[in-house]
């Protein structure tokens, strides 16, 4: 591992070693500069399965070297689960348009109804994973293929979406700002434009024409794009009645409420991501718990937000209070333009995903 690292930093710098233990290296720069030539030595490091990190103490850079490894992953698992979840997703929004139909009398093309809904799910997960997954390899960091959890009656989505298990840090900050924007904004987008279409096919009835054995269960909150589109007339509906929504409208307003979910600024959420490219560790680490205590008082007083406590909870599990070490190159930087147009699309994102009370 020695004579492997030290041969690459020294192609770009003067290097000494002042510190080695099993898988694990530290070099300081006793002349020229690996910062000046970090994107270089990054994609050679990475693509021998070695972590650099570069840092600075006493005026001199150093660079520390964590062994990663390159094993490969088992593709037919992949295809396997997003197989399974594709056929999950189906049983959920066939049953789904049974309800839905039931509500109406019967009548409707259930096979159609389906299909749509399957597209509403899975083109805004997969075009969201696929912005990640752009963004890693574009910044030279090996990338698996997206990981598709089936979760069919447990989620009415019939999914638990898709997780990339990204093994090395990103290159620098922009590196991880662009990780963490680039698959909501596609996301966002997507599961927007669904929910246009989907709420013109989500009738308008009176209650009594509803055929519905349990009734309807109506939706306590919104996203804030739902609510403009309803409050602004974009989608109109007669006086005295009341809206089903067809099964792809509630599955695209869900993606966008977890889409609000994933965009909170904490720990290695999207957000999480985000904020961590325009702040230090520690100011992050204080966010990361003040965000989900707000969200878990919020939910104390106010119901709606129950299940906002109830993830904020969670994230906390999964994020634990493990400080967000954020990209490979602790010198690098981002210009004031780039962190206005990266913050101007986060509020945007947060804005029109924010849930809203109906």
């Amino acid at each position: 591992m020695k004579e492997e690292v030290e041969r690459v930093l020294s192609k770009y710098a003067g290097v000494e070693l002042t510190f080695e233990s099993p898988g694990f290296l530290e070099f300081v720069v006793v002349s020229g500069s690996i910062e000046r030539y970090f994107n270089e030595v990054f994609k050679e490091l990475v693509s021998l399965g070695y972590q650099p990190l570069l840092t600075e103490s006493a005026g001199h850079e150093v660079v520390r070297v964590f062994r990663v490894g390159l094993r490969g992953f088992n593709k037919v698992i992949y295809y396997v689960l997003a197989a399974a979840t594709v056929l999950a997703v189906a049983v959920t929004g066939y049953f789904s348009s049974l309800s839905f139909y039931e509500c109406l009398g019967g009548r409707g093309d259930f096979t159609l109804s389906t299909a749509i809904f399957v597209l509403s799910v899975l083109v805004p997960l997969a075009l969201h994973e696929l912005g990640h997954f752009v963004a890693s390899r574009k910044a030279d960091v090996p990338t698996p293929l997206p990981m598709f959890i089936p979760a069919p009656v447990i989620s009415p989505l019939g999914t638990f979406g898709a997780v990339i298990a990204v093994r090395f840090l990103p290159r620098d900050r922009k590196s991880l700002a662009m990780l963490g924007i680039s698959g909501p904004l596609v996301g966002v987008i997507v599961s927007s434009l669904t929910l246009v279409v989907t709420l013109s096919m989500s009738p308008a009835v009176r209650v009594e024409e509803l055929t519905c054995p349990g009734g309807v269960t109506p939706i306590g909150f919104a996203p804030m794009l739902m609510y403009i589109m309803l409050l602004t007339g974009l989608v109109q509906y007669p006086e005295g009645t009341i809206v089903i929504l067809h099964p792809a409208a509630l599955a695209s307003m869900l993606l966008l409420l977890i889409h609000f979910a994933n965009l909170l600024p904490i720990g290695q959420l999207d957000g999480g991501h985000v904020l961590r490219s325009v702040t230090d560790i520690n100011l992050h680490r204080a966010i990361s718990l003040l965000v989900p205590l707000i969200l878990i008082v919020l939910s104390i007083f106010s119901p709606t937000y129950r299940w906002l406590g109830f993830f904020a909870v969670l994230a906390i599990l999964i994020s634990g209070f493990r400080p967000h070490i954020g990209y490979s190159n602790q010198l690098s930087k981002m210009s004031s333009q780039e962190r206005l147009y990266l913050l101007l699309i986060y509020l945007l994102l947060l804005f029109v995903t924010a849930p809203v009370p109906l």
